[in-house]
């Protein structure tokens, strides 16, 4: 797993997480939405999916890489359809207060915009596959606008436990914005 590092944040990807044929299994789960006028609230867009098996694949992953013991809380399919964005944000609001880190699967990369920002100069474009671990209680990150085609992913909302006050680990390869 690659480390993103930018003015203090940190963003860690591991590409080609998930197989293509996998990716389009969830991809065809999601409805197509294509350009609104307005953002389709979340509700609409986003379907939970926490007792599939890709919580426990991803679960393990997550734990064994960083020597964690985390939960999750939620997983849903999402779709950040043409002309959404999400604005920059941390997780400190009442409902995930208790949510520490944060992953998306994505599951296409045939879109324009929709990149992953962060609020210290990281900016990711998405890639079919690719697994991404953040503190989303930290890191202020959102989505850019969505161009052409919708973007569609799963995302992780992970309870922390003691010992995950910190990443700790020499595995990771550092890669310099």
């Amino acid at each position: 797993m690659d480390k993103i590092s930018s003015n203090g944040d940190e963003v860690y990807i591991l590409k080609n997480f998930l197989s293509n044929k996998d990716c389009d299994k969830y991809f065809k789960m999601i409805d197509d939405i294509g350009y609104q006028p307005e953002p389709v609230p979340w509700p609409e867009r986003a379907v939970d999916i926490t007792k599939d098996p890709i919580v426990d694949k991803v679960t393990k992953y997550i734990n064994e890489r960083f020597n964690f013991n985390l939960v999750v809380e939620q997983a849903e399919t999402q779709n950040h359809h043409v002309n959404s964005s999400s604005p920059l944000h941390i997780h400190d609001h009442e409902v995930r207060k208790h949510i520490v880190y944060n992953s998306l699967i994505y599951l296409n990369d045939n879109f324009d915009g929709g990149h992953f920002l962060t609020k210290n100069g990281i900016k990711i474009k998405p890639e079919k596959g690719m697994l991404t671990f953040f503190n989303g209680q930290k890191i202020h990150h959102g989505v850019e606008k969505v161009l052409k085609n919708d973007r569609k992913t799963i995302i992780f909302w992970w309870r922390s436990s003691p010992n995950c006050d910190t990443i700790k680990s020499n595995k990771e390869k550092d890669v310099k914005k």
